[in-house]
Order: C-alpha cells, then sequence, then structure tokens
C-alpha cells in the first residue's frame, strides 16, 4: 500500500512539476530527516524504543565502516531513483512497473553468465510470459517513449545489481564471528547513511540540472513555473504532496528492510509480486490511464509471469542454493548492533529441539535408606524446576532441627 501510494504520488507531482531529479533529492532528503526526527523523538520518549525495534540502539556516529558499508548502496540508491524518477515522468507508472517486473529475468540471466548458476527447465519457461507480457505492454508509440522506457529498463537492471550485491555484503558480514557483529549495521542506520550519502551525491547533480533553474525562476518572480496541466496541482498543494510523499516514502523504504529481515526469500517474494501487482492496478484507476486492450493482457501476462517464476522458482535447487546463501540464518538478516548471545543458556537442564532425553540409570538414584544423611546445606536460591513437595520437606526438617 505504501508503494502504491509513494509511486501514485510522485506521478502527481511530476505531472505538476516535471523535475525528476528536484523530487529524487526530496525523497532522499525526507528519508534522512525522518531517521534523524524519529531518533530524536526515541530519546525523549523511551518507550519509543521499546515499541519499535528499528528504534532501539539510535544512530551511530560515522566511521569507516559505516562508510564502507553505504558507499556502495548510496551509488545503487542514487542511480535507480533517479532513473526511476526520470521514467515516471515520461510514461505512465503501470508501464514503469510492468517493466520493472522483468527484474525475475535480468536475476536469473546474472546468475547464470556471472556466478554460472545453472536453473531447471521449468525456470526458464516461466521466463517466457514475462517476457512476452513486457514487450505487449510496451507497445505504446515507442518513438516519443523511448527514452522513459529504456530509463524503466535501466532502473531495473540496477536494482538487479543492487539486490545481488546487497546479498552478497550482507552473506559475507553474517560469516564474521560474534565480535566483529557489532561493526554492523540495523536497518535504520543502514537506511539512513545509505540516504544521506545519496542526498550527497545527488546535490551536484541536481545543481547542474535543475537546481541553479529552480533558484532562478524563484528569484525572479518569488515562485516556481508549474506545467498548469488539467487536473494538476497548484503550489500550495504541490507542497503538501512532496510532504506526503516523503512520508510514505519513507514507511516504504524501512517496511521493505523490516520485511527483509523478518521473512523467507520465498515470502518476500510474494509480497514483492503482490505489491507490483497492486502498483499497477492502483495507477491504472487513478489516472485513469488510456490503455489498449493488447496493454492491459501484457500486463496480465506479466503478471502471471511472475507467479509462474516465483512458483517454479522455490522448486528450483540452483534457485535454493543461490538463496540460502544468504538467508540461511533465522536471524534478522540486518541484525541491530547489539552483540547477541550465540547458544542462550539452558538452566534448566531440559534438552534442546535436536537432542535426546537421557533417563538417569539404577545407579544414579536417590539412596532412600534410614541411615542416609540428613545434614542439609541450604542453597542460596532454589534451582528451576524445584517441586512443590520439596518446599515443604525443606520446611519439616528446618523445623525439626
Amino acid at each position: 500500500m505504501t508503494s502504491a501510494l509513494t509511486n501514485t504520488s510522485s506521478k502527481q507531482i511530476l505531472n505538476a512539476f516535471p523535475r525528476p531529479v528536484t523530487l529524487t533529492i526530496a525523497q532522499f532528503a525526507s528519508v534522512s530527516g525522518w531517521c534523524l526526527l524519529l531518533t530524536w523523538l526515541s530519546s525523549v520518549f523511551p518507550a519509543l524504543k521499546r515499541s519499535i525495534p528499528a528504534l532501539r540502539n539510535g544512530l551511530r556516529y560515522p566511521s569507516w565502516d559505516v562508510l564502507q558499508t553505504a558507499l556502495p548502496l548510496s551509488i545503487f540508491q542514487l542511480l535507480g531513483h533517479l532513473l526511476s524518477s526520470y521514467a515516471t515522468s515520461k510514461i505512465p507508472v503501470s508501464l514503469v512497473h510492468t517493466i520493472k517486473g522483468l527484474s525475475p529475468l535480468f536475476t536469473v540471466i546474472a546468475y547464470r553468465v556471472f556466478l554460472r548458476t545453472k536453473y531447471a527447465r521449468a525456470t526458464y519457461l516461466s521466463l517466457i510470459p514475462l517476457t512476452l507480457g513486457v514487450i505487449l505492454a510496451c507497445s505504446t508509440d515507442f518513438s516519443t517513449n523511448f527514452l522513459g522506457i529504456g530509463a524503466a529498463f535501466v532502473a531495473a537492471l540496477v536494482f538487479v545489481t543492487q539486490n545481488i550485491f546487497s546479498k552478497k555484503l550482507f552473506s559475507e558480514a553474517d560469516r564474521l564471528q560474534d565480535s566483529a557483529r557489532s561493526k554492523k549495521l540495523d536497518k535504520l542506520n543502514l537506511l539512513c547513511y545509505c540516504s544521506v550519502g545519496a542526498l550527497i551525491f545527488t546535490t551536484p547533480v541536481w545543481l547542474y540540472t535543475e537546481g541553479f533553474d529552480i533558484m532562478r525562476d524563484y528569484l525572479s518572480d518569488g515562485s516556481v513555473t508549474l506545467t498548469g496541466k488539467k487536473n494538476s496541482l497548484d503550489h500550495g498543494p504541490l507542497t503538501m504532496e512532496f510532504i506526503f510523499n516523503g512520508a510514505f516514502h519513507f514507511l516504504q523504504n524501512i517496511m521493505a528492510f523490516v520485511l527483509l529481515s523478518m521473512m523467507s526469500p520465498v515470502s518476500y517474494s510474494v509480497a514483492s509480486l503482490i505489491k507490483r501487482v497492486w502498483v499497477i492496478v492502483v495507477a491504472v484507476l487513478w489516472f485513469r490511464s488510456s490503455t489498449t486492450n493488447v496493454q492491459l493482457f501484457g500486463i496480465g501476462l506479466t503478471c502471471v509471469g511472475l507467479y509462474l517464476y516465483d512458483r517454479f522458482s522455490t522448486e528450483d535447487p540452483a534457485e535454493r542454493k543461490a538463496k540460502n546463501d544468504h538467508f540461511r540464518h533465522k536471524q534478522a538478516l540486518l541484525p541491530v548492533t547489539e552483540s547477541l548471545e550465540t547458544s542462550p543458556r539452558n538452566t534448566r537442564g531440559i534438552p534442546g529441539f535436536n537432542e535426546k532425553y537421557t533417563f538417569p540409570s539404577a545407579d544414579a538414584k536417590r539412596e532412600d535408606s534410614p541411615n542416609r544423611s540428613t545434614t542439609y546445606q541450604p542453597p542460596q536460591w532454589l534451582p528451576p524446576g524445584t517441586r512443590q513437595e520439596s518446599t515443604w520437606q525443606l520446611a519439616n526438617d528446618t523445623n525439626k532441627s
């Protein structure tokens, strides 16, 4: 839902104010601002730390470890968001997300070419309706939308590369010893520093492409020029739309990190599929896009291809091997900065899930003859699992003595 609201809001902004780089830098600034605001609120109201696990450790101070982790992801974020915003300004949102539906195809090709991973035949066959659906959905006036369609394709490639790099990064980090685990970034820190890095990298691009023009326009008449299209936003509603867009963009990103750390890869891929289909449907209904029957059939065929790919890839040993290496731990994919105990202490002496229970032998039976020793040393505390009858016996022995 947050993704659908963010994308439809972005399209409304670009219809009134066709400045994709400005929208991108505003989104990065909004995510960074929300991270700082929530961190400050959690320090003022400690109850937020208990109710929101992502705020438990706050933000870390910048260091080489932080920069080394966040810098590559910031570059991917910069390229992906710039291309996505540009594509959204040129073509409908439904078409942008239909093209992004080719991500499984690009992922399979990347794993096959660069990582030498062989997939089952069913996985390759499921990519046929996916590819045909995107081709049919793109059957518009190709001469006018070529740049937007090309930007959407490149954005999909960038996000696929980012996902592969991120999984490799997190997999290598999970193999570190517990002593190095505290150097890792949790979800809030990763999101904040990636957004700050992307904001810094985007600023020169924004100044060169759009920033100076917007400043000159504002200094000349005290306002910025809008398109004035029918049903487009005016200055006041446009400002509120920017705030609304930034808030939901932050929620979309933090929820993606939380889901990725809590859910299995299969469940997350299903959630991504549902999200993409929902964005396409909402965009078509919200903007009443003029789509032909061929394009609607192509969008539907893309959804079917995504479903078949998700269905067959879960049964593919190559797919499981590629994913299990990155998601082989039950703990969060992006753990918090605290050092966690690797194995909790078993205080009750109860066997674990995969352990056998061994019954005591006859020789280990407690002596119950009349000549047994009655000397009793009271413990400092009762051990866990003490029976209630034992406490009565303890009281009787104390009274007799």
